[in-house]
Order: structure tokens, then sequence, then C-alpha cells
């Protein structure tokens, strides 16, 4: 976000102004990010099992987090530790984190217990309304429990990788079900009281839905790969196309040959899931549904985004889903360039399984790595033969809606669309008719099979029809053009084994005339990336048949014909609905007809809502297609009713549209909250959300090298796989985010969430304030960009050790790197040696995450052994008789994201020839109190430092040790890091943050501007020194993340950034501007 203009107006004048105007929003959906509790519990983490690891200072030192506000936003980044601890309570009240829709009659909530008969509706800070507002409960003889063991991580750099282990069980007793009154207040925060527990926040409002699904589509952002402005992460994957070019065979990999990679040519795309594999599978669907959502519901595709989803101000007049789907045709649209139009050699994945998963960090680094298993660049592969007849028919529909829908916002690029959609459709068709050859008189090579291949992510997409469907529905609603309705609705022959039956449901032809009973069946398999029927029906009805005369002028169907389609539209949505019922309450829709074997009754579980999944991992993503599925036969069957139409063999009313939008909402309350955890299973979303998703470039939990570091950001608008409700018991069988069928969150579910919150969305724009402080958010980096060294101290047989690490969070190699350590003895100790440094263990760790026993080992060794220490002038302490002495080490390189390990020893020995020679005995000179590795308190000039601790030798295998201020590096003469004693770091630029016990502030220069990323909300201000205090600039901006131009200051050079709230420094940094 650019920081709000303050031309001609002074800093202080900013400030008073910032404290009285009214907050301004930080996101579209400001009103369902999570709030802090009313109250915190300072004794929350007494009940963190530490046990579970050797390692210490696993809690957060404050008890209660220093961003801690009751009921004020919370930050997206945050200890992982207080985002449990919020956890631990399980409400007995289960309400929709995100909240009802004021059209909603039931507004259903939960409360769970031995007794309940009333409840009160009070505001955000737990208090009466102006008119008190209450409610009855009804009892239920339902009981339910519920208990959630989390195992948190550090990071699997060790191996001890465990943190902590707590166990939560929740409220037991019998289900008491609320509705929230009609009268309450609508568009602000609200909770429920029952004596004295108060729930979670929620609002009511008909615009729930739409922010809800504003949040969903920032993890397409996120997902995005590429140099795309991803608002999460920087460019990444930027050399995707230069891997080595393979091809499916029997379900492998193998070398193609006479291909030619190109560095570059194929980024773009999305992230498969919490990996950065890009799997044809899921992007292709993911590019298909988006395409068709936009198209079947454009007055609720509407523009709150740019490009840039951290952009909601200036946005690009582009409605947002539409946006998302033009970033996967852009990637479809590379790959065809790639194949040089050849769509056979068209490469739609890329990314090599065992090599991405071998390695866990943000995206945007990977491109830096070159060591081998670890999925650099040179590893991910460029995948050819994974198009078939049903992936490249879902890249045809998607590119065909946008050859139409985007031509008004870029006539070049829509044309090009339709140009390749119309390609993909001729290969697809003719692959799935068991051609040799497509486009005339181009041969299958890369891709023999129409359905049925895999890859080693996905296995088990064995349809085409579907997806054939949905591209002939986009192309006649692209073209108009007849043969696309005869593919769709008319053709008997398009492939062996279509069959042709007379009956509601079973088409006339086309490829919705399927060997599935002549009609678009699925039976019991779920929408998701491998049926896609419920979009094909969904397409077919909303684009083609709903509006008469569209469907018979543009279109070309005759009457008959529509009211045909309509009628077997209608009957497949709800034959596919009832084969996923499950035991409990169900809802009879009209039978398509006596007789015949398709079904029509809807079966739900009666307390959760759920439904059949085909799979028990990932379960929420593909409930979230069950609601898809059930919210667009709604929306079908509504507009039936409302247009009157007449089916020629099934009734046209009694559908049950508003019964079954209602199933749909209530399944949405579970995934928001109504469930046995209490918690919003879409991350940045409602009050309490998990905390350990399967997810690189949000949780460094995985993390398995030692650079770069960051922190936990919540990946906003993922929905997290989780487990089926009917087992209450959430216990995992290894840390908690390494369950990956539980806690990982793919392309795949967002994508169906999406959809289903499109449906109840109602495309408003103006539920909030299109202003705010700092509104063109680019991110800022998540890593420090700094080199620092760590430090602990250890003994054998009385001989003291110092474990010292030199750690390059930068994206550059250091070489030429000399440290420091700084101690007293007298000149009478060091000339009798003693004090002798000595290496006894070097180990280079790389970004791979790979050590070796470093390459300079033996010239270290020596190089400690023949250089003494030097004397630092002006340091004689006169009651000690000391001075300060200064030990160099050479330490030579430390790759980009890499760490170095040095024990170095002290000992004491005799001198020949003049150089000292070790005894292996202890030192006669205390180390441990000298400058480097003793306590420092907080000075005017440098930092407060508690001192190296002492720990047993091996514990800086398993953690961190701290970071020791008082060594310092240099590259090349240049300082890094470090302050030495007296004159010796006299070159440093910049003063010293007082101590705090998190990080509050961090700051970053790039392209001439200064990027911040702060974990507090409020007003802070940005202010600009020169090197003799002079304020040069003074910014204002809201939020956790901002961006400073500084291309108009007065002065180049070295420069002093400091972050300031309420008076209060959060940072301070020395900067260089070119």
């Amino acid at each position: 976000m650019h920081l709000k203009n303050s031309t001609g107006v002074i800093a202080s004048t900013l400030a008073a102004l910032s404290a009285t105007a009214a907050m301004a929003a930080t996101t579209p959906y400001d009103l369902i990010r999570p709030t802090w509790p009313l109250s915190w519990d300072a004794k929350v983490f007494e009940n963190f099992d530490t046990t579970v690891t050797k390692k210490t200072g696993m809690l957060p030192k404050e008890a209660t987090p220093a961003s801690f506000k009751a009921g004020a936003m919370m930050p997206d980044t945050l200890d992982q530790a207080y985002l449990d601890a919020i956890n631990t309570k399980i409400s007995p009240i289960r309400v929709n984190q995100a909240g009802y829709l004021k059209s909603d009659k039931e507004r259903q909530f939960y409360f769970v217990g031995s007794k309940a008969t009333e409840f009160e509706v009070v505001d955000a800070d737990g208090k009466s309304l102006s008119t008190k507002i209450t409610g009855t409960f009804t009892a239920t003889e339902t009981t339910t429990k519920s208990d959630w063991t989390i195992i948190a991580g550090t990071d699997v750099a060790t191996n001890d990788p465990k943190r902590y282990k707590v166990e939560i069980t929740g409220p037991e007793g019998n289900i008491f079900v609320g509705k929230i009154p009609q009268n309450v207040p609508t568009e602000k925060r609200l909770r429920i009281k029952v004596g004295d527990e108060i729930s979670s926040t929620f609002i009511v409002s008909d615009d729930v839905y739409t922010m809800a699904k504003d949040a969903s589509l920032k993890f397409f952002g996120i997902q995005r790969s590429g140099n795309s402005e991803s608002w999460f992460h920087g460019p990444s994957h930027t050399k995707d196309g230069g891997g080595k070019v393979v091809v499916i065979e029997n379900n492998k990999s193998v070398a193609a040959e006479g291909y030619t990679s190109k560095e570059g040519a194929l980024q773009g795309g999305w992230y498969d899931a919490g990996d950065h594999l890009k799997e044809s599978q899921t992007q292709a669907f993911a590019f298909a549904a988006l395409a068709v959502m936009s198209a079947t519901n454009p007055a609720k595709d509407v523009d709150h985004y740019a490009y840039n989803q951290g952009e909601f101000v200036k946005t690009d007049g582009v409605p947002d889903v539409l946006r998302e789907a033009k970033h996967g045709a852009d990637f479809f649209l590379k790959a065809y360039e790639f194949a040089k139009g050849v769509v056979d050699d068209m490469p739609v994945s890329v990314g090599n399984f065992g090599s991405d998963h071998g390695w866990w960090g943000r995206p945007e680094v990977q491109d830096y790595v070159t060591v081998t298993g670890r999925g650099g660049p040179t590893e991910r592969d460029v995948r050819l033969g994974e198009l078939g007849a049903n992936i490249s028919s879902e890249i045809a529909a998607g590119l065909a809606i946008l050859s139409k829908d985007y031509a008004k916002y870029d006539r070049k690029f829509a044309d090009s669309c339709l140009v390749v959609a119309e390609k993909m459709y001729d290969f697809a068709k003719a692959l799935a008719q068991g051609k040799d050859k497509y486009d005339g008189d181009k041969p299958f090579v890369n891709n023999k099979q129409a359905a049925g291949w895999g890859s080693l992510a996905y296995m088990g997409n064995n349809e085409f029809t579907d997806d054939l469907a949905l591209a002939s529905v986009a192309l006649l609603y692209a073209t108009g053009k007849k043969d696309y309705a005869d593919d769709a609705l008319r053709n008997k022959e398009l492939y062996d084994g279509q069959r042709e039956l007379n009956c509601a449901g079973c088409f006339n032809g086309g490829w919705f005339m399927t060997n599935n009973y002549g009609g678009m069946l699925k039976s019991s398999k779920n929408t998701s990336w491998a049926n896609a029927h419920s979009y094909a029906l969904y397409a077919l009805y909303k684009l083609i048949l709903a509006d008469k005369s569209k469907a018979t002028s543009e279109y070309g169907l005759t009457e008959d014909e529509r009211l045909a389609a309509i009628e077997d539209c209608l009957a497949d949505m709800i034959d596919n609905i009832s084969y996923l019922s499950s035991s409990g309450n169900s809802i009879t829709l009209p039978a398509p007809e006596t007789g015949k074997l398709l079904s029509n009754t809807v079966s739900y579980d009666p307390i959760w809502y759920t439904m059949l999944t085909d799979q028990a991992w990932i379960f929420n993503g593909y409930q979230a297609g069950n609601i898809f599925e059930v919210l667009a036969y709604a929306d079908v069957a509504a507009d039936i009713e409302k247009q009157g139409v007449t089916l020629p063999a099934m009734a046209s009313t009694g559908l049950k549209a508003s019964e079954m939008r209602q199933l749909g909402i209530n399944q949405l309350n579970y995934l928001f909250g109504v469930n046995p955890w209490d918690i919003s299973f879409v991350y940045g979303v409602g009050d309490k959300n998990d905390a350990h998703p399967f997810h690189r470039a949000a949780n460094p939990e995985g993390k398995n090298w030692p650079g770069l570091a960051y922190k936990y950001n919540a990946p906003v608008g993922a929905l997290v796989g989780w487990q089926d409700p009917a087992t209450t018991s959430m216990n995992p069988d290894r840390l908690s985010w390494e369950n990956f069928y539980i806690s990982e969150v793919t392309l795949n579910a967002a994508t169906l969430l999406t959809s289903a919150l499109t449906l109840v969305s109602n495309g408003g724009s103006d539920y909030y304030e299109k202003k705010c402080d700092n509104c063109d958010t680019t991110e800022a980096s998540p890593f420090s960009n700094e080199v620092y060294t760590t430090a602990y101290h250890y003994t054998i047989n009385k001989m003291d050790f110092f474990n010292v690490q030199f750690v390059n969070e930068t994206l550059d190699d250091l070489d030429s790197v000399v440290a420091y350590i700084y101690f007293d003895a007298s000149e009478e100790d060091i000339d009798a040696c003693g004090a002798i440094f000595d290496n006894d263990i070097c180990q280079a760790y790389d970004i791979g995450g790979f050590n070796k026993v470093c390459d300079n080992d033996r010239e270290l060794r020596n190089l400690l052994r023949s250089t003494p220490p030097v004397k630092v002038e002006d340091t004689y302490n006169k009651d000690k008789n000391t001075y300060t002495w200064a030990q160099a080490i050479s330490v030579g390189t430390i790759g980009l994201g890499g760490r170095l390990r040095l024990d170095i020893s002290i000992s004491s020995g005799v001198k020949q020839n003049n150089v000292c020679e070790t005894f292996r005995t202890p030192s006669k000179v205390k180390v441990t109190d000298g400058w480097s590795f003793t306590a420092h308190s907080e000075s005017k000039d440098a930092p407060a430092y508690d001192g190296a601790p002492d720990w047993d030798k091996d514990q800086g295998d398993i953690q961190q040790p701290p970071r020791d201020p008082y060594n310092v590096i240099r590259s090349k003469g240049k300082l890094l890091w470090g302050y030495g004693p007296g004159e010796t770091t006299s070159d440093r630029v910049g003063f010293v943050a007082p101590k705090t016990t998190i990080a509050k502030a961090r700051m970053q220069v790039g392209n001439n501007r200064l990027y911040v990323l702060t974990n507090t909300e409020g007003t802070k201000t940005v202010k600009i020194f020169d090197m003799l205090g002079n304020q040069l600039m003074a910014r204002d901006f809201y939020g956790t993340r901002a961006e400073v131009s500084l291309a108009n200051l007065p002065h180049r050079g070295a420069l002093i950034a400091r972050v300031m709230q309420n008076g209060k420094v959060l940072a301070t940094q020395s900067i260089r501007i070119k």
C-alpha cells in the first residue's frame, strides 16, 4: 500500500489527524477478519507441553501478545502459539464466524451443554444492545463432544522438529439449536451470549458471502506463480520452462526426445496445493471453473481488487473472478506458444514431484536453489502428455469463455483465446473419438489416452465427456456456431458407448448423452478436479438455456430442444446430488420419471449438514464440491420457478429451490464455525482459524534448510482439508502440519469454495469504504535480508568451546567473510599463549539443507593457529590490567540462504618459533566474560544482549541459538553485522532499535522504495532522517504493510528509517539510497 500523501503537511499535524479520523478499510472483508478475544488468559501457556522437545524457550516470552487489544483486528502474521492459545477455548457456542445473510430465515447456531433455554445477542464488546435482543433455544436429543490435539513444530532442519503439544477438550452435551432473531443490527459485528459464555463475532449482512468470496479469491493470488503481482510473495519460479522436457509413459516421466527447453517461457499459472508443482489437472479445473462462474454470474463478479489483490481502491476495472481466470489463460497461451502451435506438444504441468517435495520454503526463493533433489529451476520438469481429452477440453472451455467476456478489456488477447480454444477442442474431440490425427494431419505423439492417464500427483480422472460437454457449451456461448450446438446436444455418434434412452435426464444427443444412462451423471463421485459434470450442467443452463430468446436466436436451438435440455439438465442435477446423500434428514425433489433409475432424494447429516465424500482426506474440499452442487441446483431451480417454465415430462413446480438453498447455507455455516472444533475452516475469515496448514509459503514449520527464515503468515482464503465431523476427535499421528491429508490447502478446494460463495454472494460493491491510508500493496519481503551470528558456550574437560554460526539471510553469495571475536585479557596472558583459538568443527549448510565439512576447513584451522589476537586500542582497563583483543576468523564464503557452523575451542599452550601451540588444556583467559559473549545492557549505540547461553554441545543441532550482536562480520571489509568495542565498528551507519521481545517492524529497500512490514495494527508513521538527525520525510500509514517511495528525497546515500506508533519507536534501521 502506498502511504497517504502528506505534501505540505507537517508530521505532527498528520499524527493529530490520524488519531481522530475514522478507521479506513484495510481489505474489502474487514468485517469478517479475525479479531482478538475479549480477554486473554495470561496462564494459557501452562497447558502447553514443551517436554515433547529437548529445545528450550519454545513458548513466547510474553504470555500476552504485544498486539493484543480486546476485540481489535488481529494481524495476519502472529506467533502460532498465540493462535493455538486462542483455540484452546472451544466455546459451547458455535456460530458462523463470517456471518449470516439478512435473507436467511434460519440463521442457525448451536450451544453444546447440559442445559440452555435463552440466549442474548450482544455487541462486539459483549455488551447488551441498546434494545436488548434475546431468543430461545430448541433442545435436541443429539449429543456431541470434541477434542483436538495440536503438535506444533519449529522446522525440520534438525532431528528434533517439535515445539510443543497442547491437548484441548471441548464441551460435551446436548446440542441446542438457536436462531438469530431477524431484528438484530446489520453490517456490524455481534456476538451470542449464553450465561457467562460469549461466542466469536459474526455479522448479519447480505454482503457477508461477497466478503467471504473476496477473501477466498486472495488464495488464488497466493498460489500464483511467476512474476504475477501476488500480494503474498515476490516473483517466483520465473525460470519455469528451463527444466528438462519429459513425457508421461505408463504413468512415469521419461525424457522426451527432440524438444528444447526455454527458460522463463512457462512462468505463471497456479501452484497445486501446499507445494510448488503446477499440475495440469488442477490448473485446468480452476481455470474453467473461474471462467464459468464469472460468465454465469456476471452481476456477482465485481471489481474489488486490482490484479494485485492488496490494492482495493485503485482497481483495474476488470471483474475479479474474470481477471483471475485470465491469469490461468495467460499460462495456457504460453504453453501453446512454447509448443509452437502444436497442441500435442503443449506442456501444461511443470515440476518434478520428488524434488519439489524435497524442499520447503517460500516460492520466491526456489529459483535460487541449485542443489540436486531440491526442486530448483533445472529440476522443474517441463511435462508433456498431460492434456488428454479431459484437460484439453477444460482449457478450451475457459479460453472460449474469455474470448467473449474479456474482449471488452483486451480484444487481441480475446482473439488469441478463441483461436487456441478451437484448436484444443478439435484436439480433444479427435482424441476422444480414437482418431490417430487431429487438426488436419497432426499425429498424437505425447497424448494417446483420452482419460485415465495420470501423474505422480494425480490419478483418477477417468472420464472426458463432462469436460467435452463443458467445452462445447463454452464454444457455443462464444461463437454461436451450429457445430458446437450439435456436439453439445444433438450428435448421437460422437464416440463409442454413447447411450440413447428416452427419459427425463437422458439427453437426446451430444456430449451430454453419455454411456451412463444417457445423461451427464457421475454417481457418487464428488465434484472436483476429476469431475466437472456439475459445472457442465450449470453452464449449459445458465449460458445457453436460461434465456429463451438467446437460446433460439443466438445459439440456434428450437424451443422443443431448449425445454427438453432444461428438463434433462434439472433431472441430472437432482440425480447427481441424490447420490451424495448420507443418512439423516432429507429433501425429496421431483421424480424425473416413474420407473426410471434416476434418484430424487437428497439426504444429509441432521447436525453438521455434511454429505457423502468419496475420499476421507481433504474432507472440506470435497464437501465444498457438494455445497456447490446444492447451490447450483437451487439457482437453476429458482430460475425455472421464476420463469414458470413448463417442462415436457417433469413437474415444473415444487422444485424446492429455497429449501435447497437453505441446505447449502447451513452447509456453509459448518465451514465457517458451526462445527465440533469452533473454528472457521477458511483462513483469514472468522475469529478462530487453525494455525498449522500444510503450505510452504505460509508456514515455516516444514522448512528443511538453514537460511532465509520467515514467519507464519495465514494463507488468507484457503480452505483447510480437515476431517469428517463424524469423528470429533482430532488427534494427529504426527506434527499437525505434517498431516497433509487433513492440513493441506489446495487449489481444488479454493476453486470449489469460490464457486459456492459466488452463488450466495450479491456482488455488492458499497459495503466497505474504498479509501485507506495506504492502498497500493506490494508485499514486504518476509526475510530479514541480513547476515548475523549466533553463539552458545559449552565445555569439554573444563575447556571452553563456543558454537558460533554465521547465517546469510540474503539472496546473494558472500565472499571474503571475516568474523571478529572480542575478549578481555592481559598482555601477559596473550604473550604466554593463555588464549589460543582453534577450529574443532566447521560445517557448511547450503540452501538445500545439505551440510558438509567446510571446503576451507584445514586452511581455517591453520589461519586461526597462526593468527594471534590483536589488541584493540584505547581499551585498557586499569583495574583489571586488561585490554580488549580481537580474534579474526577468515570464514571465507557463505552461500545465499546458507549457514556456516564453527565450533571454536579456547585453550592454553606454549610458544614455539614465535607461534602458540596448544596443550589442549583450559584457557587462562575467561573468554565467556569478554565483549563478544557476555551480557550487555542496552545503550545509546548498541542493543541489549543476554549473553551466550551455556548449552550442551549438541543443543545447537536441534535449535537455533540466540543471535549474538557482539560478534562482528565483515565481507570485503564492509561491516555486515555486529557491535565491536571502541572504534572497531565506527563505520556503522545508523542507530539501534530498543530491545523488544518480538520484532515489531521490519524494513527493506528496493527500487527506490522502502518496504515496511509490521505486526501491529493501527496508524503508524515512517520517518526518514539524514545522518545528522535532520528529518527528511514523514509518512503515515494504516495496517501492517506499507510501501514508501524514496524517489523524491533530497538526499542519497546513507539514511536512517524509523517506524513509530503512538510516540514509541517500533524499529530503526539504516538504509542506503543510490
